[in-house]
Formats: structure tokens, C-alpha cells, sequence
């Protein structure tokens, strides 16, 4: 039988803060304890910098299972074991 742990995912890009680019502040929410950090991005697109963060959480095991663009909140999933 397969196990789970879920993590949630809200980022906050800024834009504005720098000549160019974007500034996502993020809280990841694990099992583990929760993260808050950030991710600078040269590129003037929010969706650049918050695609990147989605492929590191990939790069973790992390599943994408559901993405609200409005709000820019995430559940992943990885298994456990």
C-alpha cells in the first residue's frame, strides 16, 4: 500500500522591488516544519520565478496534485517509504 506526506505551497511574487526582475516570497508547509524563504528572478515575469520553485519542489520527489492560479497556493504530495 502506498503512503503519503503532503506539503502546502503559498508564494507572493513582487514585482517593482528591483530595476527588473521579480522577488516570490514563499512558505512551504511540510511535514517537517514549516519554510519561509524567497526566489529572485532576472526574468519581469512572476510565472518564471514561480515555475522554477515548482520544478526545485519536482526535483525533491514532490508531486504537483493541485494549483489555484488566483491565489498561487499548492498541494504536493510525495511518497513516503
Amino acid at each position: 500500500m502506498q503512503t503519503w506526506e503532503y506539503c502546502l505551497l503559498t508564494c507572493t511574487p513582487m514585482t517593482g522591488l528591483d530595476e527588473a526582475g521579480v522577488r516570490l516570497s514563499y512558505h512551504l508547509a511540510t511535514p517537517h516544519g514549516v519554510r519561509q524563504s524567497q526566489v529572485d528572478s532576472d526574468d519581469a515575469s512572476p510565472l518564471v520565478a514561480i515555475v522554477g520553485l515548482l520544478n526545485e519542489l519536482g526535483r525533491q520527489g514532490w508531486e504537483l496534485v493541485s494549483w489555484d492560479t488566483t491565489t498561487n497556493r499548492g498541494v504536493f504530495k510525495r511518497e513516503v517509504g
